[in-house]
């Protein structure tokens, strides 16, 4: 179980790496005095993701059901990419309104980021296996 989420969150980060040239220049796109807005629709929208990723439980999972290992892999796929490749907007939109705090919320998101990655191994080691 350990060396799937291990791969799974490789993977995540594989993806938000792919995807991140395809955000980038429409955040860009978006004019200076609309930034606000999208930095609020983008934390409302990360909120969201972030309730359901820490709703969602492992523990509540059948291990020992492919299927069901299969999707409980898949959900949290999506909730971690959903975070962030929002995050990564996030940050980018923070660079172009902000200038001097990219770097800051570069940090911030990298450790929010961590931390859920941390999470979600901490809510893996909870499910008991027979």
């Amino acid at each position: 179980m350990i060396i799937e989420n291990i791969l799974k969150n490789i993977f995540v980060i594989f993806l938000a790496v792919l995807f991140y040239p395809l955000i980038i220049e429409p955040i860009k796109a978006i004019g200076v005095d609309q930034m606000n807005d999208f930095l609020l629709i983008i934390s409302i929208f990360l909120v969201s993701v972030c309730f359901a990723n820490f709703a969602f439980t492992y523990e509540k999972s059948n291990f020992e059901s492919k299927v069901e290992r299969f999707f409980s892999h898949i959900t949290v796929i999506f909730f971690l990419l959903s975070l962030l490749i929002s995050l990564l907007g996030l940050v980018t939109a923070i660079g172009i309104v902000y200038p001097t705090l990219k770097l800051t919320f570069s940090f911030l998101t990298f450790l929010l980021y961590t931390g859920i990655v941390f999470y979600d191994f901490w809510d893996l080691f909870r499910v008991k296996v027979k």
